[in-house]
């Protein structure tokens, strides 16, 4: 039997190709006509996010290019199992997809049985960027890089507290993978939201946390928080100075947020390759990369191909990282 974590090569191009045998002939033939109405991007998260900001852009950058229209439908709800499961169980005739982050693959460590299969009920379209955290201490902190907080963490065991949005959360996870890629022991306070838990930073209610570019912004313009590194595997395009945590003396640490889109499983090929074709032409534009700077967001992109063989070891890296922190939903 071949690993799971070869989806979606060899086993997911099977699969597809006999769905696709499966599907009724008009709708193998609508594909070619494909789009001929209004297009529903489902966000299972509330809106004001990153990924909400990138998505309406990337719907317009579509209805405009496309003449047709797109809707965009907020399903919250149960952390955001809600609005994925509806997709999962959606027609798969092009006309409905999940626009989703993170949660997608931390929900199935924390949750004990989810309604659908993260790697059998969808078809990968395409990546269209990522957030980055940004590792934050109090502005009048002691600590001045990464490797004095680590190297303060090690000589004081459970001394070193880092907030969060709650439990699960990126922040939470961030601070927990610090902790063991460091071989530290650091103490997790969780707060109600990422707000309170950036404002508890920047007040020294606690020594450090990873906090999102946009809410960091305002708290770094009143010189009310120091930024040491960047979450992810290379630098931010906000923040091109700053090292990542992994070049700050972290190896291997890697977290950001990204935002891609996914089909209902047995979707048509070619109906996914022409939204994952848009998809590249906006998000390789000089807007698009001009507008998710401006929200903290990298204009990371990965068309169909390429993420559908880089989705199952992202997969498998969250999920190391929430079975080590212990986290469960709430």
């Amino acid at each position: 039997m071949e690993p799971e974590n070869l989806f979606p090569s060899r086993r997911r191009a099977v699969l597809q190709a006999l769905a696709t045998l499966a599907l009724p002939a008009g709708l193998t033939v609508r594909a070619a006509q494909w789009p001929e109405r209004s297009i529903t991007f489902v966000q299972p998260y509330a809106p004001g996010t990153a990924t909400d900001a990138s998505s309406r852009y990337i719907a317009q950058q579509i209805s405009e290019r496309w003449k047709v229209p797109t809707v965009m439908e907020h399903k919250v709800g149960a952390n955001s199992i809600i609005g994925t499961e509806y997709v999962a169980r959606a027609a798969p005739d092009g006309y409905t997809f999940l626009i989703t982050s993170t949660g997608f693959f931390t929900n199935e460590a924390m949750v004990s049985k989810l309604p659908y299969h993260p790697l059998d009920s969808f078809v990968p379209v395409a990546k269209v960027g990522g957030v980055q955290l940004l590792l934050c201490v109090p502005a009048n902190s002691r600590f001045r890089s990464v490797k004095e907080l680590v190297d303060f963490a090690r000589a004081n065991p459970g001394r070193l507290t880092y907030a969060s949005g709650g439990n699960g959360s990126s922040q939470h996870l961030s601070g927990a993978q610090l902790g063991t890629l460091s071989n530290t022991q650091l103490m997790h306070v969780p707060y109600k939201a990422q707000v309170p838990a950036a404002v508890a930073t920047a007040s020294g209610e606690v020594d450090f946390s990873f906090i999102a570019i946009a809410t960091a912004k305002p708290l770094l313009a009143a010189d009310k928080i120091r930024v040491l590194a960047v979450s992810g595997s290379s630098r931010s395009a906000s923040f091109p100075e700053m090292p990542t945590v992994a070049e700050a003396g972290v190896p291997g640490f890697e977290w950001v947020a990204n935002t891609f889109f996914l089909a209902p499983a047995n979707t048509p090929r070619d109906i996914v390759r022409k939204l994952s074709g848009v998809l590249g032409e906006v998000a390789g534009s000089d807007g698009y990369r001009e507008f998710t700077k401006g929200i903290g967001m990298d204009a990371d992109f990965m068309g169909e191909a390429e993420w559908s063989r880089t989705i199952a070891a992202e997969r498998q890296r969250y999920l190391q990282v929430v079975r080590a922190s212990g986290a469960k939903a709430e």
